[in-house]
């Protein structure tokens, strides 16, 4: 998240908006970057950050554009088994699973505040599940009480 932080300050700051956040949740095998690893993208469809090292961004700044579009949130699958992963490059064996959704701007001010200040903290996404849930957030300070509450609506 630090690595992509002062682009999507200057986004936000210049109204260049909606944003989706792409993160990468798992991986499997020999994959470029970590779970953890995030990109944004812009409605103008530029990004910061990578998901892969350059695999699969087209893809996912495809999908990024359409959850901007509709506001539905995506699990994306790539890995060398399905096609879809040669058709977008993922040439270097590993399997990733990223989740792209519009970048909470409550959520986001929150991971600002813990990476400047070098604070523990979390923010749970649920990416799974009835489609009302899917990209509710808890975000948890380090002491584990929650900042908020999970709800549907």
């Amino acid at each position: 998240m630090q690595e992509i932080i002062s682009e999507i300050d200057q986004w936000l700051a210049d109204g260049r908006t909606p944003i989706a956040l792409a993160t990468v949740i798992q991986t499997w095998g020999s994959a470029p970057r970590r779970a953890g690893a995030k990109m944004a993208v812009n409605a103008a469809g530029e990004m910061a950050g990578s998901v892969s090292g350059g695999c699969v961004e087209g893809a996912v700044v495809e999908a990024a554009q359409q959850t901007l579009a509709d506001g539905r949130p995506q699990l994306l699958h790539f890995g060398v088994a399905d096609e879809t992963a040669w058709e977008v490059g993922l040439a270097c064996g590993g399997t990733i699973d990223v989740f792209v959704e519009r970048l909470d701007e409550t959520a986001y001010a929150f991971q600002r505040q813990l990476v400047e200040q070098n604070e523990a903290g979390a923010v749970v996404t649920i990416i799974r599940g009835p489609k009302k849930w899917l990209g509710k957030k808890l975000v948890v300070r380090a002491d584990g009480r929650p900042q908020n509450s999970l709800s549907p609506e």
